[in-house]
């Protein structure tokens, strides 16, 4: 079976100009749509961010063990992918935003609608 290839998204130019303002910008939506992918394709060398998927069980352990250790260990720019499995980064995230506004700091992508978890 052959891998779907990449469908360009109209979203790219909308998400880079975000991030070119704002520390945080967020990709939601139903699954299997595409978020992750559509995340991967805007790393460049405009935006060389690392991309973490909380899909890994050992970077979702250390997330969920100590969110803002975790956070500081992964120095933006950074993707974090599936980040509605450890809600609590959320709140370690806006604690790093708050130290340290820098626009293009990270993209977060999620199944689920990221303000309506529990402890945001």
């Amino acid at each position: 079976m052959t891998p779907p290839r990449f469908v360009p998204r109209h979203l790219s130019g909308p998400i880079l100009r975000t991030l070119r303002h704002f520390p945080v910008a967020g990709i939601t939506g139903a699954r299997q749509v595409g978020k992750s992918t559509l995340a991967q394709s805007l790393i460049s060398d405009e935006w060389p961010a690392v991309y973490m998927t909380l899909d890994d069980r050992a970077a979702l352990t250390a997330a969920l063990q100590d969110p803002e250790g975790f956070i500081e260990g992964n120095p933006p720019p950074l993707i974090l992918d599936e980040v509605q499995r450890a809600p609590a980064l959320l709140l370690a995230l806006k604690g790093a935003v708050d130290r340290h506004r820098r626009p293009g700091s990270y993209l977060v992508t999620g199944s689920a609608n990221l303000l309506t978890l529990k402890r945001v």
